[in-house]
C-alpha cells in the first residue's frame, strides 16, 4: 500500500511539475527534499469522493488571514466542480472567522482564472507568482461586462 506522503508527492508532481518546469526547470532531488521539508504530509488536509482520495490542500491559519499553501486535485477530477467546492468551503470558513483568505499561484498557471473567478484579486506579484486574496467584506465583482 502506497504511503499518505508518496501519494501526496505524486499527485503534487502530477498536478504542479508542468508548471515548476516552465518557471524554473524540474529537479527531481531539489522537489522531493522541498516537498517533505515545507510540506508535511500531516499538514494536508485530504480530499475523499467515494472513498478514495481526489485531491488535498494545506490551509495555514495567520492573526489576520488564512493561508492556503497549497491545493492539488487530480487531473481526472478537475474542471468539474470540486476545485469550487473546496474554495467555497475555506470562503465560507474564512468569512466566519472575519479573515481573508490568500494564496499565491504560479504566472504560468492558468488556475489564476479559477481563482479570479471566485472572487479572488491579485494584490502582489513577483517575477514567478501572484499573488491573490479574497476579503470576507469585499463583494465579490464582475470579471465581464454587461451589455445594458
Amino acid at each position: 500500500m502506497i504511503s499518505d506522503e508518496e501519494w501526496l508527492y505524486t499527485l503534487y508532481c502530477s498536478t504542479m511539475r508542468t508548471y515548476i518546469e516552465k518557471t524554473w526547470g524540474w529537479d527531481e532531488d531539489f522537489q522531493k527534499d522541498g516537498f517533505k521539508t515545507n510540506l508535511h504530509p500531516t499538514k494536508f488536509t485530504i480530499i475523499v469522493v467515494n472513498g478514495n482520495g481526489v485531491g488535498a490542500y494545506v490551509l495555514n491559519e495567520k492573526s489576520d488571514h488564512h493561508w492556503l499553501e497549497m491545493i492539488l486535485i487530480t487531473p481526472k477530477m478537475q474542471k468539474n466542480g470540486l476545485g469550487t467546492a473546496i474554495i467555497d468551503k475555506l470562503q465560507t470558513d474564512s468569512a466566519k472567522g472575519r479573515k481573508s483568505l490568500k494564496l499565491s499561484v504560479l504566472k504560468v498557471n492558468p488556475a489564476k482564472e479559477f481563482y479570479s473567478r471566485l472572487g479572488f484579486y491579485v494584490y502582489d506579484e513577483d517575477d514567478s507568482f501572484y499573488k491573490m486574496a479574497w476579503a470576507y467584506n469585499k463583494p465579490i465583482q464582475p470579471t465581464h461586462k454587461s451589455c445594458g
